[in-house]
C-alpha cells in the first residue's frame, strides 16, 4: 500500500473508533441499548479493520465506487430517523443483523473493505452460506429502523429503495471481483448473492 493510501486508511480507522464511542454515550437515554452496543461494536470493528487491512490488488473505477456509496449511506441516514423508543421486534431485528455483519466483517478480516475492490476472497464462515453476509446483516439493520418507527405507508418504500441500492452495490462490487480467479471460483461453490434460495 502506498503511503499515501496507508495514512487515509490510518485516518479513517481512528476516526470510525471515535464514532464508536463518542456515538454511543451523545445517544444514552436516546436509543435503546441493545441498538447502541450494536452500532458501537460494528463502528469498532469497521475502524480497526480500516487500521489493518491489506492492499488492494485492484480497486474499482469511479463509476463502479458512485453506484455503491449510496448503499453505503442508506444505513446511517435511515437510523438517524428512527425513532428515539423501538419496539421489541426492531431491536431484535438491530442486534442480529448487527451481530451477522459484525461477525461477517470479522471472517473477512484483511479484506476488509467499503468501497469495491479485490483484496482476496474469503470462503469461510457466513460466505461458505452467501456470498454477501455482511450486506444482509446492513439491510437487516435498516429494516429494524425502519419497522421502530410506526406504521406509514413510506416504510414499504423506504425497504424497498434501500433493498435496490443493496443489489446495486453487490452487482457492481462482483463485476470487478470476477476479475479474478479465485472469486469466479468461490461463486461456482457459493450460488446464493444475498438470500438463500432466492438470490
Amino acid at each position: 500500500m502506498i503511503p499515501s493510501q496507508r495514512i487515509v486508511d490510518l485516518s479513517i480507522g481512528i476516526s470510525v473508533l471515535g464514532w464508536a464511542s463518542a456515538g454511543t454515550w451523545s445517544n444514552l437515554g436516546q436509543r435503546p441499548v441493545a441498538v447502541l452496543l450494536a452500532t458501537s461494536l460494528l463502528h469498532f470493528i469497521v475502524g480497526v479493520l480500516f487500521l489493518v487491512r491489506s492492499r488492494a490488488e485492484k480497486e474499482g473505477d469511479l463509476r463502479t465506487c458512485l453506484i455503491a456509496i449510496p448503499a453505503v449511506l442508506v444505513g446511517g441516514w435511515v437510523f438517524r430517523f428512527a425513532p428515539n423508543h423501538w419496539n421489541v421486534t426492531s431491536q431484535i431485528l438491530f442486534v442480529m443483523g448487527g451481530g451477522l455483519a459484525i461477525l461477517s466483517f470479522a471472517f473477512l478480516g484483511r479484506c476488509f473493505a467499503i468501497l469495491p475492490a479485490i483484496r482476496g476472497t474469503v470462503t469461510r464462515g457466513p460466505f461458505s452460506f452467501i456470498r454477501h453476509p455482511a450486506y444482509l446483516g446492513e439491510l437487516a439493520m435498516v429494516a429494524a429502523c425502519v419497522l421502530a418507527v410506526p406504521p406509514n405507508w413510506g416504510q414499504p418504500v423506504v425497504l424497498v429503495l434501500a433493498s435496490m441500492l443493496f443489489v446495486a452495490r453487490i452487482r457492481v462490487e462482483e463485476r470487478l471481483l470476477l476479475s479474478g480467479d479465485a472469486y469466479r471460483s468461490y461463486c461456482r461453490k457459493v450460488r446464493w448473492r444475498l438470500v438463500p434460495l432466492v438470490w
